[in-house]
């Protein structure tokens, strides 16, 4: 799933986040081959409290960027499913999906951006590879908050 157990506090906590997500997606909507990331993902099958933040472009920040403090204090690495958003509280978690290809992700906010007019998503590098954004650099996108009630996130 790209979380290693060796990591500790909330990138592991992501981790089981982003495993306990992707579960209720796969076991919720009776599609057995419904995997983690990369994979397509149809309107239908996003949970219907999962409220549609937005539609716009995505884009995703420069690898020179890493190592760099976000807004919220966190140090940027490439390697985690993050992002930065205009609005959006840090710490929420949203399914972020590509429109052209049904593709998607789930990264949680921890930065402010994209300050380019339509974007409306900045993603980590690993989360932009994931939509398949690396080669194109922008693509539009779907975004959908994950409530904080949501019983996946109970464990929390």
């Amino acid at each position: 799933m790209g979380c290693k157990a060796k990591k500790k506090g909330s990138t592991f906590r992501l981790g089981l986040v982003l495993f306990f997500c992707l579960n209720i997606l796969q076991f919720g909507t009776g599609c057995a081959t419904l995997e983690p990331f990369g994979k397509t993902l149809t309107q239908g099958e996003i949970p219907a409290e999962w409220l549609s933040a937005e539609r716009g472009w995505a884009s995703f920040y420069h690898p020179s960027l890493a190592g760099r403090k976000t807004a919220n204090g966190e140090v940027y690495k490439d390697e985690l499913y993050t992002a930065a958003h205009p609005t959006l509280p840090f710490g929420t978690l949203v399914l972020v999906r590509r429109v052209a290809t049904g593709r998607y992700t789930i990264v949680r906010i921890n930065d402010r951006g994209p300050f380019v007019k339509g974007r409306v998503i900045d993603l980590s590098r690993t989360a932009a590879a994931r939509l398949g954004l690396i080669a194109a650099g922008v693509g539009k996108v779907e975004v959908f908050v994950i409530p904080p009630e949501h019983p996946l996130l109970a464990h929390l």
